[in-house]
């Protein structure tokens, strides 16, 4: 993982016993004994009479944890150096007391007012010279060296009054950390320091960076600038730059971690968010458990399902769902509503994605409909005049569900995938510097083209991060990722010559880690160990201009699809020995080779040149899979869900159709019973829309 560097170890000032990343105890999650549902709870902005009130609704719709403090570091610590604690002490006493158990977040995402007055240096600069000042979340600057000196005062003394209270079950750092770039002049200091350590001299960055052009020639490295929107940087210092501000975060997470194993044995997690350029794979290394925030419309539900996989690729045990609307979302500067849960099952269903993907816990945001402040349109279960929303009896009865539904849940996990495809959170970093195809959105494009192929096909898979371990994997598929570190080429040439089949592109390998081109083949030294070239090629982009001609292929040899057209970008390609399996028919590259796959040892690789639509490139991952011995979890109609469960002595299937349609899937033979119904069933199932079953094999 990234660790402190010598600068940030300044900031741990003397006399607090910290316990450094690296130096805990193994990685524990939250015990696999229960099935969560509960709230995110602030009772700071409320009488403290009215959480016995709240408690009887809790336990009405049968839930069993909240997720409170993470904004409330003024009740915490009033004045500089005074504490309370025994508000929210006496608040866990009572939800304990009910059987309800607490998930505390530290409060660090919300300054207090007497810090700001006395510190107002701990603001984020932005890049026009505005400081950020108190009145939001999120608006210090995470290198801050005096900001980091409170942070870690107050975690560890939250730590140290609540870390052991019976009711605790585990912590969240912060709040949805994401990459806020500062332009303080200590800021620059730190990431000129940065960049000399990773280049170690200033002529080494000329070279890769290619300096020459331009007369962007550095001397110095305090020459070298922090990027401004407004001007053109060269890519490679825009990534870099990037890369510096997720490596801050990491950082700040990390002295937070300290602070709290210091005091406290309950695990740590932190409440991810789709589509983030922040790694995460690095941000996740040192917390003990998974967690993501989905706040999903019942228009957009498929394109949740990937972060589900992406928790459990990271194996670490059952993952949690820490943010969803109950019913709508809403707020931001203008309080606007967004995301809704407005059709009849639809919340549902939304929720059961996380259940059913190995979820082991969902946390509504937010329990109370806030009475004042930034995010009053949010949804809510109680609105703020104390009464249940709309749609409480569906709440009610997901609780009444999970509850019938815990024990398989928790005793048939689900099975392992042969499947992995690849997310990257610097491809995101990247494709935001250059799209090279038009107007690519990494986690978009990356769910809508190449992701939901695979849930199209019902075929199971994890969604990994570059550092993940290959073992149990038989085909592994890299959509869209234009850098591959060394150390992930070498674990994949390994990997395919002892079997495995590597499925590459498109937008593949084509960057270095610096973020520049290869001046020996298109994809480095990957077109030595697979055989397959790149000899030229041409962007087409994400959608065709009105008077452009689209770009078609033809299918040979195994594949007996129908004539197709490519997207994105089109490379011509070649190799000596490997098979061709579809060509383009017209174009600067008519004629020439689209997909090839070629023979690695005792495996293969396929590269894709192009994309080739959801529906063939769906066909054409079936194909491969079958090959290693694959099959889909079942056949039917795209859309549903299907997630398949086994334990020792539990067998069955998860199907959540997510979609407004009815839809037909056809499962395994045998006999099946609805766990939620009572109902009995056989292989074949007609799904309304949103319906979920939960169907345990006789």
């Amino acid at each position: 993982m990234l660790k402190f560097n010598s600068l940030l170890l300044s900031l741990l000032f003397a006399g607090l016993p910290l316990l450094l990343p690296g130096q805990e105890t193994d990685d524990q999650a939250i015990p696999a004994d229960k099935i969560y549902y509960g709230a995110s709870y602030y009772p700071e902005t409320w009488s403290r009479e009215s959480v016995s009130e709240d408690i009887r609704h809790m336990k009405e719709l049968s839930m069993n944890v909240v997720r409170m403090a993470e904004f409330s570091w003024s009740k915490m610590e009033p004045r500089e150096g005074e504490y309370d604690f025994e508000w929210l002490r006496s608040i866990m006493d009572e939800l304990h007391e009910h059987g309800i158990s607490v998930i505390l977040g530290t409060p660090t995402a919300t300054p207090p007012a007497w810090l700001w007055e006395k510190h107002p240096e701990i603001g984020q600069l932005d890049e026009d010279g505005r400081r950020k000042y108190h009145g939001a979340r999120k608006s210090y600057d995470y290198n801050n060296q005096v900001y980091q000196h409170y942070v870690v005062r107050i975690v560890s003394e939250m730590a140290k009054a609540l870390g052991s209270h019976p009711a605790l079950i585990g912590w969240q750092t912060d709040n949805e950390l994401s990459m806020k770039p500062d332009y303080s002049q200590s800021t620059k200091v730190l990431f000129q320091n940065w960049l000399r350590e990773k280049y170690g001299t200033i002529e080494n960055l000329n070279q890769i960076w290619a300096t020459d052009l331009w007369s962007q020639t550095y001397q110095r490295f305090d020459q070298i600038p922090l990027p401004r929107s407004w001007t053109w940087h060269h890519p490679s210092l825009q990534l870099e730059w990037k890369r510096f501000q997720s490596e801050s975060v990491v950082n700040f997470q990390a002295i937070q971690l300290a602070a709290i194993r210091q005091y406290s044995d309950r695990p740590v997690t932190h409440d991810s968010m789709p589509g983030q350029a922040t790694n995460y794979e690095d941000l996740f290394e040192d917390l003990d458990f998974m967690a993501v925030n989905n706040y999903h419309s019942f228009e957009a539900y498929d394109r949740v399902l990937s972060n589900y996989d992406r928790m459990r690729g990271f194996k670490k045990g059952m993952h949690w769902l820490f943010e969803t609307a109950p019913n709508n979302s809403g707020g931001g500067a203008k309080g606007n509503t967004w995301f809704l849960h407005q059709p009849d099952g639809s919340m549902h269903a939304a929720l059961w994605m996380n259940y059913a993907l190995g979820g082991q816990g969902a946390i509504f945001w937010l329990w109370r409909q806030h009475r004042a402040g930034q995010e009053m349109p949010h949804g809510s279960i109680l609105n703020a005049w104390g009464k249940p929303v709309a749609n409480y009896d569906d709440l009610k009865q997901l609780g009444a569900d999970l509850q019938k539904s815990s024990d398989f849940l928790l005793h048939a996990p689900v099975t392992p995938a042969e499947i992995g495809i690849f997310y990257d959170h610097e491809a995101d970093m990247g494709l935001r510097i250059e799209q090279y195809a038009n107007d690519i959105r990494y986690y978009t494009d990356w769910t809508y083209r190449f992701y939901l192929a695979l849930q199209d096909q019902h075929l199971h898979r994890d969604v990994l991060m570059p550092g993940a371990d290959l073992d149990g994997y038989k085909l592994l598929y890299l959509p869209l990722l234009p850098m591959i570190s060394d150390d992930l080429r070498a674990r994949l040439k390994t990997w395919v010559e002892n079997g495995g089949t590597l499925i590459l592109g498109p937008m593949t390998g084509y960057r270095t880690e610096y973020w520049t081109a290869f001046t020996d083949h298109a994809m480095g030294e990957i077109a030595e160990w697979s055989g397959i070239e790149v000899d030229s090629r041409i962007p087409v982009g994400t959608k065709l201009r009105p008077a452009e001609i689209p770009l078609k292929m033809a299918y040979n040899g195994p594949l007996d699809l129908p004539e197709g057209q490519a997207g994105l970008w089109s490379e011509a390609l070649s190799s000596e020995d490997g098979r061709v399996i579809a060509t383009y028919l017209n174009g600067m590259h008519a004629k020439e080779a689209a997909i090839i796959e070629n023979t690695v040892g005792k495996g293969k690789v396929v590269l894709l040149g192009t994309d080739p639509g959801r529906e063939h490139l769906g066909q054409l991952l079936r194909h491969y899979a079958k090959e290693q011995g694959i099959e889909p979890l079942a056949s039917g109609d795209a859309g549903p869900l299907v997630v398949h469960r086994k334990g020792s002595k539990q067998e069955g299937f998860i199907l959540d159709n997510i979609t407004a349609e009815p839809k037909t899937i056809e499962l395994p033979k045998g006999k099946y019973t609805d766990i939620l119904t009572g109902k009995s069933y056989s292989a074949g199932q007609e799904l309304a829309p949103y319906e979920v079953r939960v169907l345990q094999r006789k």
